[in-house]
């Protein structure tokens, strides 16, 4: 999967385009117990990738 361009140049690496995307799905949903356990295991999610990367997409998470 290629890296996708952000405004201000800036690029997010494909693995946390995916979780972002999911994200947004996510939060579609009705709120319950199960999104918010899914919402914070994707933000896990979201801090690895970013750190393993090391870009400051991270700081966003």
């Amino acid at each position: 999967m290629p890296t996708l361009f952000r405004p201000h140049g800036r690029a997010m690496p494909p693995a946390l385009d995916e979780i972002n995307h999911r994200i947004r799905l996510l939060m579609e949903e009705p709120a319950n117990e199960r999104r918010a356990k899914e919402y914070t295991r994707l933000l896990v999610l979201w801090a690895k990738a970013a750190a393993v990367n090391g870009s400051d997409w991270g700081k966003a998470a």
